[in-house]
């Protein structure tokens, strides 16, 4: 099967190719892309700084429609629609049944390696030449052949651009509140970075019943962003210092930080907590970077640093939890994709999304 396809063939080069599909294995599955979210994560890969290396297609959220099932499938069925689940857990391993399913003891050798998880590719360039599924989906091609694992069926009313985002970006941000942080209704919380896993933890926290709740960024527009989605109070830490501004605006001091950026903010959001407070570190910027940390932040002043892999999720349930707020109308993630993009416009989304132009936007393949 010939697709269209956003490709990497090698790093910093970003092309829309023809791509060959081969059909289905057994516990595979067939479908047919509608919409793919533009992640941070996909320039990270698409300029070689993450572990999957290019060749590769590029993609790990989305949402589509299944069009055919292997033989040996069983939890979704042709007809189907789907949000993709690129932390496919084997759900056998010691860290699966410890309760930590994105700690998944096969990444490394699979979804990390751009295979799916039975350790096959199923994507040919136009050599012939096989690619590898971008942390084992590869959402940006008009259709896709993933494993069974990779995908969570749903049936509520939902735009395809907004459940696109479900599965990497909202999950991200809003499980770093709810799992990571355990957030409780009443406590103040700040959230470092308002991007899309940035907004999605404002979210999640509003939801949560967090009070106040501060958007931090640097950025004019991103501070509109978290505004409009519901912020209580925004900082602005392009002329201010982080923890003296933080605490002129809320002088309580917030008993949990969500820090979206990382290594470069990860020093700061430790010393602007309140003590005894929490600082959830879920930014992937700079994982080669080493940081000091301060052994009295931590000790004298109690506080705790975390760290939130995909906002230590639970993907089968915490993906149906959202979907479900979202349906009984508590969470407006229709208010996070702000822009949508056909395939040959996947360079003007990722300029977008650097120029901090947009809350996500999405690569919509039915237009």
């Amino acid at each position: 099967m010939q697709v269209r396809a956003v490709v990497v063939p090698e790093v910093d080069q970003l092309e829309v190719q023809m791509i060959a599909l081969a059909p289905p294995g057994e516990s595979e599955v067939l479908i047919e892309n509608h919409a793919a979210g533009v992640c941070h994560s996909d320039l990270h890969t698409l300029k070689g700084e993450l572990r999957v290396r290019p060749p590769l297609v590029l993609g790990h959220e989305g949402s589509g429609v299944v069009v055919e099932t292997g033989k040996a499938v069983t939890s979704v069925k042709p007809g189907n629609k789907v949000i993709y689940n690129w932390l496919p857990a084997c759900n056998s391993c010691g860290t699966c049944l410890s309760g930590m399913p994105n700690l998944c003891e096969e990444f490394p050798s699979t979804i990390l390696q751009g295979l799916l998880p039975n350790k096959v590719s199923r994507i040919l360039n136009q050599d012939g030449e096989p690619l590898k599924h971008h942390l084992g989906v590869a959402t940006m091609a008009e259709y896709m052949v993933t494993h069974e694992r990779n995908v969570i069926p749903y049936e509520i009313d939902i735009p395809m651009a907004t459940s696109a985002i479900v599965g990497c970006a909202v999950v991200t941000g809003m499980g770093a509140v709810w799992n990571t942080a355990q957030a409780r209704p009443g406590q103040g919380l700040a959230v470092v970075g308002c991007g899309g896993v940035g907004l999605s933890a404002l979210m999640g926290a509003k939801a949560a019943g967090c009070s106040p709740v501060i958007g931090v960024d640097r950025d004019q527009a991103k501070l509109r962003f978290a505004k409009a989605l519901g912020a209580d109070l925004t900082l602005d830490v392009s002329e201010t210092d982080f923890a003296d501004g933080l605490e002129e605006l809320y002088p309580p001091g917030v008993d949990c930080i969500v820090d979206t950026v990382g290594a470069g903010t990860m020093t700061d959001s430790l010393e602007a907590v309140k003590p005894g407070g929490k600082v959830v570190v879920v930014g992937m910027h700079a994982f080669k970077d080493t940081v000091p940390i301060s052994p009295a932040q931590l000790v004298a002043m109690n506080r705790q640093l975390l760290g939130s892999f995909v906002g230590t999720s639970k993907p089968h349930f915490d993906i149906p939890r959202i979907l479900n707020m979202y349906s009984q109308g508590t969470l407006d993630l229709d208010a996070l994709v702000t822009k949508t993009y056909g395939i040959d416009e996947v360079q003007s989304a990722f300029d977008d999304m650097v120029g901090g132009r947009v809350v996500r936007g999405v690569l919509e393949f039915k237009r």
